[in-house]
């Protein structure tokens, strides 16, 4: 054990202190009460400052708001034990995303290892393939959630992707760059941990079928975007391990794509969402989700595909020997003409107080919907909802 030379903080022969015992005083200090840890002698005119132990650093600046590098000038401690706190997830724009590059790519430099989140959202015009799979390349060790630039993301980057053998979150949502379906998962195919996958909204050209054997193992969250085919959709082999599933820009699904393939795994939902624009929908083809997903939590939807016969006796049923689970429900809309008038509180109420939507507490519309917070029909839905111990919501945004 290393002796401390300054005066240590409490008073210690070494730079260790016995944490549990000062957290058990500090658990018994009645209220207003401050515990005393200053050593005596720091009052008299010749004391130095004291010395906090390394432990209690360390937790002290894991609460630190806003991270600044000028703290890694302190001292040899502050700078291995702020470190990692600063490229764990580094904040990343077009201003200094190269210098980053520069700073992960020095010899021996294994500043990379540090990174868990690489957020490249805010990278436009500097985010080239080769820069991408640099950085996947040098983070790959510890990286856990990778979100992809808005810009490329080619064969050069899929290939690093393969190395990140501990990334759980690979979000390519905003990805305009085409992306080959089947590279992409020949990329993913090993990435035993990865849970969350957002496809790109770029057109990708897949007509072919997917077996379990395309998806990682523990996959729980999936996003479809882009250009995925009615085959893909209605005949792959998804997963069973998907919960939450989004559809977002896809303009080639149809509701007889959707709904064969929500038939075969519908049940295993608790999420559902299903974003604006998806054009190979109709302006009720949304109806019967409650049908084909009896077990959402969650559920998301516009009114541009769906109706007030979403939640009619007929397309919501009562559940056989159970309450139907759904506490949280989004709609939204894109504020086309003839939009806001597809979906009543009335309709909403009326399912409240017939059982037929028991556990749902919370629900979201936008405001593009026109619903007056004045208005009685209004007030009865906010009501009931409130007895549930929710209450309803209206999205400006």
């Amino acid at each position: 054990m290393v002796r401390d030379s300054g005066t240590l903080w409490p008073r210690s022969q070494f730079s260790k202190v016995d944490v549990l015992s000062w957290a058990l005083l500090r658990s018994a200090l009645k209220p207003g009460e401050v515990l005393n840890i200053i050593p005596v002698d720091f009052k008299s005119e010749n004391a130095t400052i004291p010395r906090l132990p390394v432990e209690i650093l360390e937790l002290v600046l894991k609460y630190v708001d806003e991270l600044d590098p000028k703290y890694l000038l302190v001292n040899k401690t502050f700078y291995w034990l702020y470190l990692p706190l600063i490229y764990n997830k580094p904040k990343l724009d077009s201003h200094n995303f190269h210098m980053f590059v520069e700073s992960i790519s020095k010899p021996k430099n294994k500043v990379g290892q540090l990174v868990k989140t690489l957020d490249l959202s805010m990278i436009i015009q500097s985010g080239k393939n080769s820069y991408v799979s640099k950085v996947l390349r040098r983070c790959s060790e510890n990286l856990e959630v990778f979100i992809a630039p808005q810009t490329s993301f080619g064969y050069a980057p899929l290939i690093s992707l393969r190395g990140c053998k501990n990334i759980k979150v690979l979000d390519l949502g905003l990805v305009s760059e085409t992306v080959n379906l089947s590279e992409l998962f020949h990329a993913i195919q090993n990435l035993k941990r990865l849970t969350r996958l957002s496809f790109p909204r770029s057109s990708i050209s897949c007509n072919e079928e997917c077996d379990e054997s395309y998806w990682p193992p523990n996959l729980w969250h999936l996003r479809l975007s882009g250009g995925i085919s009615e085959k893909f959709l209605s005949d792959s082999i998804f997963p069973s391990t998907i919960t939450r599933l989004e559809f977002a820009h896809c303009p080639l699904i149809t509701e007889f794509a959707m709904y064969k393939m929500l038939l075969k795994y519908g049940e295993n939902l608790t999420h559902l969402s299903v974003q604006y624009p998806m054009p190979g929908l109709k302006d009720n083809s949304l109806d019967f989700l409650f049908t084909y997903c009896p077990n959402l939590i969650f559920l998301q939807v516009f009114v541009d595909y769906c109706s007030k016969f979403l939640f009619s006796e007929d397309l919501l049923p009562k559940l056989s020997g159970r309450e139907r689970p759904l506490k949280t429900l989004w709609i939204e809309s894109s504020g086309g003409l003839g939009q806001s008038s597809k979906i009543h509180p009335d309709d909403l109420t009326i399912a409240l107080m017939e059982d037929r939507l028991p556990c749902l507490k919370n629900v979201r519309v936008t405001s593009k919907l026109g619903w007056d917070e004045q208005n009685d029909d209004v007030v009865d839905l906010a009501a009931l909802l409130d007895d549930n111990g929710g209450g309803l919501y209206v999205n400006y945004t």
